[in-house]
């Protein structure tokens, strides 16, 4: 038998047009035919098959029948205001000060949101501002099959502009809330980020649902990072334990350019990052940093691509996983050097480290160098922890737990490392720390 490179699914389009009379947006015009053109490419494609490369360790026959279901819907704005309070509770942090923007179950909450309003920021809602939505929509050029499915069912999303030497005094906190409401649903929301030459930016993103529901929840996002600007994006994704959930993010770097990429997946019962970068002018640098958990049924999929376009451009890339019992992961990171990208230096390196025995680490590190004057190193590892370590520990009075909590949390200590410390940075810093020692303390159940 001949494994298929997609899946068909044929059902999705039925589904879609019984509803989309329902979307947002339904009574313009322009935004019905992109959505249907969207959908069109998408069921020309269908989803990535096993024998997709970028889904080798994901297989997606599980969100084919869950977008077949009959039941089926897109998401919808729910009134349960004392659960939306309370899972807002959880994502925010309070203690960084700055704009916050929510989304519940993909839809805007104005009632919980504080909307950026500074000179030389420019911040827009989808659903209030049908240009910036018609912007966010425009088709890439190589668009995949899962992006065509996200511009066809989109319910809402956020445009941030930041013009020519500006800085931001306090980052601006997005929170995407999924509520029970969800159950059965799906979730798609999009991004739109552009900083203008010298500008700074920091943008901090959570991903929040409850345990009980199975909802798919799929953002992409756009960053433009312009001649001098600085850019930190940092991912909270604290999904629900039945919880689908993937991000997609593109980022072009023009000249002397900085992107930091910090990325936390703790959550859902299946969750992949996809963090694509184009290093387009000289002297820029991409950081990407990230830290991945799984146990019992989860899997943790990271996929990135940077493509070094330009000479003398460097970038970075760091991330630890932590696997236990049932615990699955993939780590598949590719780095493109041009022909003409003399003077390159690109860094990557993949750890992970095993719980238990019936946990699975999956590395597949990738350079594709076609200059000759660069400086490229890729590693990755999979191991379990150090028994003289371990011993050590519970020699100085430690129990086994605390042990292992100490060992781990040293262990992804690494990916932090580097942030400035003070102000907003150490505040993040914590949440991260928190967020881990959370997991480790939680009751593994099988």
């Amino acid at each position: 038998m001949t494994l298929k490179r997609y899946l068909d699914t044929p059902e999705v389009g039925k589904n879609f047009e019984k509803r989309k009379a329902g979307f947002a947006g339904a009574d313009q015009g322009w935004l019905s035919d992109i959505r249907a053109r969207a959908m069109d490419k998408f069921m020309a494609a269908g989803l990535p098959g096993p024998k997709v490369e970028e889904w080798k360790y994901t297989n997606l026959g599980f969100l084919a029948r869950f977008l077949a279901n009959e039941n089926f819907e897109i998401s919808k704005t729910d009134p349960d205001t004392t659960e939306i309070k309370m899972l807002f509770d959880r994502a925010y942090m309070g203690n960084i000060a700055g704009s916050v923007v929510v989304f519940v179950n993909g839809h805007f909450n104005p009632a919980l949101s504080s909307c950026p309003d500074e000179d030389g920021v420019k911040f827009s809602i989808f659903s209030e501002n049908p240009e910036a939505f018609r912007q966010s929509l425009a088709e890439p050029k190589q668009a995949t099959s899962l992006n065509n499915l996200n511009r066809a069912m989109v319910t809402d999303g956020y445009y941030l502009e930041i013009s020519a030497q500006t800085t931001m005094p306090q980052p601006i906190q997005i929170i995407h809330l999924a509520t029970s409401g969800s159950d059965g649903r799906s979730l798609h929301t999009r991004g739109k980020i552009s900083l203008a030459a010298g500008a700074k930016a920091k943008v901090i993103e959570s991903f929040m649902g409850p345990d009980g529901p199975q909802y798919w929840t799929h953002m992409i996002s756009d960053v433009d990072v312009a001649e001098k600007a600085e850019f930190c994006y940092f991912q909270f994704q604290l999904q629900g334990k039945q919880a689908i959930h993937m991000t997609e993010m593109h980022s072009t770097l023009l000249e002397k350019a900085k992107f930091n990429h910090m990325n936390l997946q703790l959550g859902a019962e299946v969750s992949r990052s996809e963090i694509m970068n184009s290093l387009s002018g000289e002297y820029a640098e991409i950081d990407l940093r990230g830290a991945y958990f799984g146990r019992v049924k989860q899997s943790q999929d990271i996929f990135t691509r940077i493509n070094h376009d330009r000479p003398h451009c460097q970038s970075n890339q760091l991330f630890r996983g932590v696997l236990d019992a049932g615990g699955k992961s993939a780590f598949q990171g590719k780095v493109i050097v041009a022909r003409h990208a003399q003077k390159t230096n690109a860094d990557q390196s993949n750890k992970n480290l095993l719980l238990s025995r019936k946990a699975e680490a999956n590395a597949k590190p990738e350079l594709l160098i076609y200059a000759d004057d660069v400086k490229c190193t890729h590693g990755a590892t999979v191991g379990e922890l150090d028994a003289d370590q371990l011993f050590y520990l519970r020699s100085r009075g430690l129990d086994e737990a605390a042990a292992k909590e100490l060992l781990v949390e040293a262990f992804v200590a690494e990916v932090f490392s580097n942030m400035q410390s003070g102000g907003d940075m150490e505040i993040l810093q914590q949440r991260f720390t928190e967020k881990t020692r959370g997991w480790l303390s939680q009751e593994v159940s099988s």
